[in-house]
């Protein structure tokens, strides 16, 4: 994804944070902009730290890629921290480290049903493979069976 996708995001997110604090809205229901703001300042963190590549087909140079890549973590990072503070404003501390252990408590259960998936693929084309196998060693075993009753047939 580039830097100006997650971005968007990341403002998407602080505007949800925005409307629901000015309607009212329920701590938890705040949690999921929340973990999208934060998520997107992550990868643009992680993003920033990588050596910029351009690609046959932009007309960027690796300057402006690095630029653009700054200039959107630093945007992002300043909505995070105008949402925090705009939070623990309407909420309160203590509502903030709620809505933080909240946060973690989806992350680590988005991360535990990716690592549930990849479990359930894998242990899928395992079964695949054992089934094509097996398929192979009875389909070779009749052959023979098959050859050896032509032969005793002929004599």
């Amino acid at each position: 994804m580039d830097p100006l996708t997650i971005l968007a995001a990341a403002q998407a997110a602080y505007a949800g944070i925005q409307a629901g604090i000015a309607a009212g809205k329920e701590i938890q229901g705040m949690a999921a902009d929340l973990s999208e703001l934060w998520g997107s300042v992550a990868k643009l963190t992680h993003m920033t730290a990588e050596k910029p590549s351009t690609n046959l087909f932009s007309n960027k140079t690796a300057e402006q890629i690095a630029i653009e890549r700054y200039t959107a973590k630093a945007e992002a990072v300043s909505l995070a921290e105008k949402a925090k503070n705009m939070f623990i404003g309407q909420f309160g501390l203590a509502a903030w480290d709620q809505v933080q252990r909240e946060v973690i408590n989806i992350r680590k259960e988005i991360e535990r049903q990716k690592y549930e998936e990849e479990r359930l693929a894998e242990a899928r084309l395992e079964d695949i493979k054992e089934a094509g196998i097996v398929t192979a060693i009875v389909l070779f075993v009749l052959s023979i069976m098959l050859g050896i009753g032509i032969i005793l047939l002929r004599s």
